[in-house]
């Protein structure tokens, strides 16, 4: 079973926005690495300013009660900073009261009483609680020169929580998630805007394809103007139909030209065989070229029904060959007059079911040509007193029903037997028919000619349902009231 697939509409849209997913996806992500690498620059930056503050302080000479102060006045309302000033043994020269005693970590490779200038930042556990947060440490090992004192070496060490720093972050991706997401959304119901737009055409194009058949090969695929790749494939398909219109006229007429030939020879030919049989022959003679009429009756019915189809060929779809107004009613009145010794012959009960009367504008003699056509199928695939009804029936559209007794056609049979010569196997035939397998086909052309339809089912009694569909013809006695009633020709 094959796996449906997504439309073309689909394809172009999904595949489209997945390049703008993906694009968007690397922004977002560039853009949060950016903030994120901009916001800690950021924090650096201040943490050596900071420092650098601490170290003016140590480089003025002035006591260390009054660093202490300083660095209290730096805490008093910045709890997230936190100080540590040690000499270069490890000894405390001062120290942020919100560390709480607590020193902050010193770089892995310092050793204690190296005095040689030396820089280390990085994120290290938070002092005071290590399991939930963290800092950002920046330790400054340096020698300082007092105005008044001997130089010292000193490591000054500035540390900042992370806790606000990874916030911003957050709701940064956070804010940058919802623009790409809204952007995201625009961008599809824009794609799928510009697609349906630039996809119109090619609807168009697929709806007037979709309605060119065998009847309408005058109809063309319809063209922009614009010159684009449509255009293009619009002419090639129009010049492949004209090419197509062509080869099936050439075909029209050479079916119509062969049939039309051959009944005149075929008249003259029965005409002489007529009077032979008049005179006097021998038994076995007369059999002989009795038999020989009878081939001759059938050839010229085959030929009126191929010249017949090849000017349905030729006249479907033009509406104003058949602009008679047709009672249907007086139709199947007429039809069922002509058929009726044939249903006797048979052994079948005619029966017809007569509403108001309804009106169609189409050709009388085609209706009536269709409507034999099928009466005689049902009539011959019909067993010996079985029952054939016929019945009319009109809403927006009217439908004039044959329904037999039969054995009715098997399903995989119901699309072939409208074909050109093809008949049903004898077992699923019932009786045997004895047609030429164009009695179907040519109430199909017909009602294809008259811009209805043929439709075929089981019929409630078990055998066949043929229904011909027509438009119909407003009539102005359709208020009266139906008077459905049968009429029953004996068989």
């Amino acid at each position: 079973m094959r796996k449906p697939t997504l439309s073309l509409r689909w394809r172009l849209v999904l595949s489209s926005w997945s390049l703008a997913l993906a694009t968007a996806v690397v922004f977002t992500l560039l853009f949060h690495l950016r903030t994120e690498r901009q916001l800690l620059q950021q924090l650096e930056r201040t943490l050596r300013t900071r420092l650098d503050e601490v170290a003016l302080v140590l480089g003025s000479g002035a006591s260390y009660p009054t660093l202490e102060e300083f660095l209290l006045i730096e805490t008093k309302n910045a709890d997230t900073y936190f100080y540590d000033v040690r000499d270069v043994q490890g000894r405390v020269l001062a120290r942020s009261s919100n560390l709480g005693g607590i020193g902050l970590p010193w770089p892995e490779d310092w050793r204690a009483g190296d005095a040689v200038a030396a820089t280390s930042i990085r994120t290290v556990p938070h002092p005071i609680s290590p399991g939930v947060d963290r800092i950002r440490l920046l330790s400054e090992r340096s020698r300082l020169s007092p105005a008044r004192g001997e130089p010292f070496a000193v490591v000054i060490q500035t540390g900042v929580s992370l806790a606000p720093f990874e916030s911003t972050v957050r709701q940064t991706l956070r804010e940058a998630l919802v623009i790409a997401i809204g952007s995201l959304a625009g961008v599809f119901f824009l794609l799928w805007f510009v697609t349906d737009r630039a996809l119109q055409p090619v609807a168009a194009m697929t709806r007037k394809a979709s309605q060119i058949t065998a009847t309408n090969l005058r109809e063309r695929l319809p063209h922009a103007g614009r010159g684009d790749e449509l255009d293009e494939l619009a002419r090639v398909v129009n010049e492949m139909l004209d090419r197509l219109g062509g080869s099936l006229r050439q075909m029209e007429q050479f079916s119509s030209d062969a049939a039309h030939q051959l009944r005149t020879p075929l008249t003259r030919i029965r005409g002489e065989l007529d009077l032979v049989l008049r005179s006097a022959l021998s038994d076995t003679s007369r059999s002989e070229l009795e038999r020989v009429r009878e081939d001759l009756v059938d050839m010229s019915r085959l030929c009126a029904r191929l010249l017949l189809l090849a000017r349905l060929d030729q006249q479907a779809g033009i509406t104003d060959l058949f602009e008679e107004r047709v009672d249907i009613g007086e139709v199947v009145s007429d039809v069922l007059e002509q058929v009726s010794p044939l249903a006797l012959d048979h052994g079948i009960v005619l029966q017809r079911q007569a509403p108001s009367p309804v009106r169609v504008r189409g050709s009388r003699r085609l209706l009536v040509e269709a409507l034999l056509n099928l009466l005689d199928n049902a009539i011959r695939c019909t067993p010996q007193g079985g029952r054939v009804a016929v019945s009319t029936r009109a809403n927006g559209e009217v439908q004039l029903c044959v329904e037999d007794t039969g054995p009715g056609i098997p399903p995989e049979e119901r699309a072939r037997v409208f074909q050109r010569f093809y008949r049903l196997p004898r077992s699923a035939a019932g009786a045997s028919d004895g047609g030429t397998g164009l009695g179907l086909a040519i109430v199909l052309g017909i009602a294809q000619a008259h811009g209805g339809r043929v439709e075929l089912e089981d019929a409630p009694a078990g055998g066949a349902l043929f229904r011909l569909v027509l438009p119909r013809e407003p009539s102005p006695d359709e208020h009266l009231p139906s008077r459905a009633h049968e009429v029953l020709i004996p068989g």
